[in-house]
């Protein structure tokens, strides 16, 4: 288990590496993100970077590594889950990675930043 500083430290890296990715992390997109209309992909995109949906069913751990966003049948996309699934048109999951310094395996201290790059996936629900 972590400390409470370690969790910290990691949930506030990873929200910045979800929030700014380019910057505080290497982004990285599916082919089948990639293929969504330009609209879809950049709405998609801005409800990820700002999402703050955290609950036990996607977090189970605190480490604000894991969501999902769904476009409405309305064309909107959205971090809140529909109550009937038939009002969800699309689904697209994000993911948080830590590596070593060199991406060639899991860090050993993903609240260090120093010794960690973060990797931001997102992929459409059905490629996972």
């Amino acid at each position: 288990m972590r400390s409470p500083e370690h969790l910290d430290s990691i949930r506030r890296l990873n929200d910045a590496a979800r929030s700014n990715p380019g910057t505080a992390s290497i982004a990285n997109v599916t082919l089948g993100f990639h293929a969504l209309p330009d609209a879809d992909r950049f709405a998609a995109l801005a409800a990820i970077v700002t999402f703050s949906r955290f609950d036990d069913d996607n977090d189970p751990y605190g480490e604000h590594d894991f969501g999902a966003v769904y476009r409405l049948a309305t064309g909107a996309w959205t971090q809140d889950r529909p109550r009937e699934n038939a009002a969800i048109t699309g689904t697209v999951f994000w993911k948080v990675d830590c590596y070593d310094s060199t991406l060639t395996f899991g860090s050993e201290a993903p609240w260090d930043e120093q010794q960690t790059k973060r990797v931001l996936t997102v992929m459409l629900a059905s490629e996972y």
